[in-house]
């Protein structure tokens, strides 16, 4: 602990603990049961808590879902992001960046189609944008990548086209646009495409 923390008091202690056994039970219905399966007072009992406290710390179910995507993902980023030094390739280095959500998605489909949904289209909330930042993070790891080999200017865009197109890849296997067992594939081209418009000349751009 450094001198500026200080220990959590009982009632923050308690609030941790509650938000942790949500979250965990969340998780492993949500494994189990698949999203749709899985009802508040499942959790609630799984938790062990009163239904009316999940609600305290999720008020809906996709802003639950988020919570337990918000745990996940900003766990994978630390270690993706820290195992990327000394990678010299961008689309090799971004795709070891996103392969984790693809791994994630060939595991349990359903639960990450849904998060993909929910990502892109769903209402606002405090987890859903806890999940936003942390896209938002990969993105900027995507767009130092690509600065790196020369893609100053379109660095940023080309970022934002990847992590949404991976999303959304994802999310038209959900709707049946396009085959499950794809998507490490359709990924790749699209960061292939994504890496050398990012770094082509502009005169090679216009041509």
């Amino acid at each position: 602990m450094t001198q500026t923390e200080r220990p959590l008091g009982r009632r923050e202690r308690n609030k941790a603990e509650k938000r942790a056994r949500i979250r965990d039970a969340a998780a492993r219905l949500f494994s189990r049961h698949g999203y749709e399966g899985t009802t508040m007072a499942q959790v609630a009992r799984d938790a062990d808590v009163a239904i009316g406290t999940v609600f305290q710390y999720a008020a809906t179910k996709p802003e639950l879902l988020m919570m337990v995507a918000a745990e996940r993902w900003r766990e994978v980023l630390d270690a993706v992001v820290t195992g990327l030094a000394g990678r010299d390739d961008p689309i090799e280095a971004i795709l070891v960046l996103v392969e984790p959500v693809i791994k994630t998605a060939e595991a349990e489909p359903d639960l990450s189609m849904t998060t993909a949904r929910e990502l892109l289209f769903g209402a606002q909330g405090p987890h859903r944008t806890e999940v936003a930042e942390i896209v938002a993070a990969v993105e900027d790891a995507v767009a130092g990548l690509l600065r790196r080999s020369g893609a100053a200017d379109r660095a940023q865009s080309a970022a934002r086209l990847v992590v949404s197109g991976a999303l959304l890849e994802i999310n038209r296997s959900r709707t049946g646009r396009a085959d499950a067992a794809s998507v490490r594939e359709r990924v790749r081209d699209l960061v292939e495409v994504a890496v050398r418009g990012a770094t082509a000349e502009d005169g090679a751009l216009r041509a």
